[in-house]
């Protein structure tokens, strides 16, 4: 693939997809006359990884990314970039491009892994045109637009469907009319317990995990 038309990105954000519960990577055109939005479904995990590191958090000790990059680093690797290139049966496929001792390599990745990976070592992000041409959604000028286009498309037909799709009777039925402020809570206590169990930080894991069952069972904070 020519490099030279791949078009460069930048993430946005996280955040759950409505109708699925499921996490969402909201990637958006760096530069060009187009701004188009790429959202990816992606695991848990991963979610909570990038998004520790787009808010600067610092776990207590590496988690796997982290040390993937130390690893990198020790062995004067470097990651040129980052491409998203092909999506089939809704599975997005990407590459890792490494360089090690002057020779460059392609290393065949799912896009989650190869964005937590970009962003923690400050290399550029790229998606193909095609890829954004079937499934990017357009954004107009206004900045502003950003939030209100990724709210609608819980609307649109699901264009991005995981592979690690969650099983709907996981799902929690969650009491959210008693306090307008209980579902902002419970999104924020189920980030801060993806993030501590990924840190492997299980005891306050647990303490998140029995609040959490508390404010479902009783509906309210």
């Amino acid at each position: 693939m020519d490099s030279c038309s791949l078009v460069e990105m930048h993430v946005v954000t996280v955040r759950p997809y409505l109708s699925e519960n499921q996490p969402l990577v909201w990637l958006k055109e760096k530069t060009g006359q187009e701004s188009r939005l790429l959202p990816i479904a992606i695991g848990e995990f991963e979610a909570a990884s990038i998004q520790m590191c787009l808010e600067g958090d610092k776990p207590i000790r590496p988690i796997a990314y982290d040390l993937l990059v130390s690893i990198l680093q020790s062995n004067t690797a470097n990651v040129l970039q980052i491409v998203i290139h092909t999506v089939r049966q809704s599975i997005f496929y990407a590459k890792i491009v490494v360089e090690y001792n002057h020779v460059i390599q392609d290393i065949d990745a799912r896009p989650s892994d190869a964005i937590a990976l970009a962003i923690r070592m400050g290399s550029p992000i790229f998606a193909s045109p095609e890829i954004l041409n079937l499934v990017g959604i357009p954004l107009s000028e206004s900045e502003t637009d950003i939030e209100e286009t990724m709210l609608k498309f819980s609307s649109l037909e699901p264009q991005i469907i995981d592979s690690t799709k969650t099983n709907p009777g996981d799902k929690r039925n969650i009491k959210m009319d008693v306090d307008e402020k209980l579902p902002t809570e419970i999104d924020n206590l189920r980030k801060k317990l993806a993030n501590a169990i990924i840190c492997e930080e299980y005891e306050e894991a647990a303490r998140l995990r029995d609040q959490l069952g508390s404010i479902e069972k009783n509906g309210k904070l």
